[in-house]
């Protein structure tokens, strides 16, 4: 409970500080930063509309997704990839691709902290009252915060590299910057699970090869 209360407050500091920069760096300067005319002539404020939708809905669909789709695990991860893939290269048609990165990098790090908030501390406090009180304790609170725990842990290299991201110009000015941003993302999600494996024990050196 201890460990999770500090894991709680962690995740909503860092998801306010960053939205606190995603406002000020690139909806107030949404016109220097978020917005490329070659790409989509936008307005400032249609661009923080659509930078709106996007975490609203990225939230949505992935959370649709894994009540949906509990103990099918290989089947969600598979899908979560394709969408969070199919987003990547939409931001780009819309967005700057310095924008789009930051973006996807923002709907990831929503998607992680709406599973603490929403799922992973209710769950967990619902259980914990249920053993206090002597009744049966309901599994289903403590699968699903797994689930998200599980998720949280692979989201979070992807995460961090949209994050500092911007200050490597060859990653999104490259010619494919969505692809480019994809395999990265998809070596980060590689790099967790070889380390999730080798501290249970299982070293798979066919992961990093």
């Amino acid at each position: 409970t201890h460990d999770l209360h500090w894991s709680k407050w962690e995740a909503y500091t860092t998801w306010l500080s960053g939205m606190a920069l995603l406002i000020v760096i690139y909806w107030i300067g949404a016109a220097s930063y978020l917005i490329d005319a070659k790409v989509m002539a936008l307005t400032p404020l249609a661009a923080v509309g659509i930078s709106l939708a996007f975490l609203a809905a990225g939230w949505v669909v992935y959370d649709l997704l894994c009540r949906n789709l509990m103990g099918r695990d290989g089947l969600l991860a598979a899908l979560v990839f394709i969408f969070v893939a199919a987003c990547d290269w939409l931001l780009h048609q819309v967005f700057s691709a310095r924008g789009a990165y930051i973006h996807v990098g923002a709907m990831l790090g929503t998607m992680m902290v709406a599973n603490v908030f929403f799922h992973i501390i209710p769950g967990q406090r619902r259980m914990v009252e249920q053993i206090r009180a002597g009744a049966e304790v309901d599994a289903r609170p403590g699968q699903v915060g797994k689930q998200r725990s599980v998720h949280n842990n692979y989201f979070t290299l992807p995460v961090l590299f949209t994050m500092i991201a911007g200050h490597f110009a060859f990653t999104y000015g490259a010619g494919s910057a969505w692809l480019v941003l994809l395999v990265i993302m998809f070596v980060g999600v590689l790099s967790r699970l070889f380390f999730n494996l080798r501290h249970q024990g299982r070293t798979m050196w066919a992961i990093p090869a």
